[in-house]
């Protein structure tokens, strides 16, 4: 970690890359964020922004909470998406008065 700089390596054997970006949008307000992609990982970088004083600590345990929520997001839209698609469908559907 650089003065004002985390990088964090995130396995994609374990996180899919749309969690780690659904992840990573939530820190940007916080800081600057980057990602960088090899075959087995995602390099996130976090910058300080100049009017903001970061806690990297704290954003480290903060990013790794993230992840695990938006896993769990991704897991249940993936497994029950489509009961949600079914209801809206029904629910948007022409009804029939007679």
């Amino acid at each position: 970690m650089a003065n004002n700089t985390l990088k964090i390596k995130v396995d994609l054997s374990i996180y899919k890359q749309e969690v780690i970006t659904s992840a990573v949008y939530k820190f940007t307000e916080k800081c600057f964020v980057s990602q960088s992609k090899t075959e087995n990982e995602v390099q996130v970088t976090f910058t300080e922004k100049l009017e903001q004083s970061v806690n990297f600590d704290l954003l480290n345990k903060e990013f790794e909470n993230e992840l695990i929520d938006q896993q769990v997001r991704y897991l249940t839209e993936q497994k029950f998406g489509h009961i949600r698609d079914m209801i809206v469908e029904k629910t948007f559907s022409p009804i029939n008065i007679q």
